[in-house]
């Protein structure tokens, strides 16, 4: 009788340790990568769109499947724009060799459709890489959009008509397989000196962010 005690004792010390363990593993399996991009946990969902391009309509489809790194700008602009999507560039082959091996593509909104119709986009885009995605649509599509992944635009109204500013976010958005938001990576200000994203670090939170 006292063996049949002590066995049952046992037991039960055994069952309440792998509860312990499985719980300790569903916290280390469910906490969040440590990144230093806004990373969002509950990955956030976009409004249904039809953008163009010089190949046809891109829409939520095209990002099933895929992470998808997006920058928004226009190809009159004179700095932030050229300068991100060279630097996209020079680290897009570390982008595609992720750890997981998921399918990486650059997209590029242009927020500016009444001068980036999407030939001229697509050349511009390709101009930088062949791979990259030149989109644009009307601004009831492109504003919901762009809120929704936590980015803004305004046209600034300056000299002639049809030459023109447009004050846009120097963020860039991570969309994940499923076509929702799951990071955005924050630009660097430093006086005199252009907004840009710290393209190392996106690369090493991407990784990261990834393999999570």
């Amino acid at each position: 009788m006292k063996l049949k005690t002590g066995m049952s004792s046992w037991i039960f010390i055994g069952v309440l340790a792998l509860i312990a363990g499985v719980w300790t593993w569903q916290q280390v399996a469910n906490r969040p990568p440590a990144v230093k991009a806004v990373y969002y946990e509950q990955a956030k969902a976009l409004p249904d769109f039809v953008l163009n391009r010089d190949s046809g309509a891109f829409t939520p489809a095209d990002l099933q499947g895929k992470w998808s790194v997006v920058f928004i700008g226009y190809t009159f602009c004179p700095d932030i724009c050229p300068t991100t999507l060279a630097d996209l560039n020079r680290i897009y082959p570390k982008l595609k060799a992720n750890p997981a091996g998921d399918e990486v593509q650059v997209v590029f909104i242009s927020v500016d459709p009444n001068r980036d119709i999407p030939k001229n986009l697509a050349e511009y885009s390709h101009y930088f890489n062949p791979e990259f995605i030149g989109v644009t649509a009307a601004h009831e599509v492109l504003f919901p959009l762009t809120r929704a992944m936590g980015m803004v635009y305004s046209i600034v109204e300056e000299g002639t008509e049809g030459s023109y500013l447009v004050d846009h976010s120097a963020s860039i958005a991570l969309l994940n397989p499923q076509g929702q938001l799951q990071a955005m990576f924050r630009p660097e200000f430093e006086p005199g000196s252009v907004p840009a994203v710290d393209m190392a670090q996106l690369v090493k939170d991407f990784h990261t962010i990834v393999s999570n």
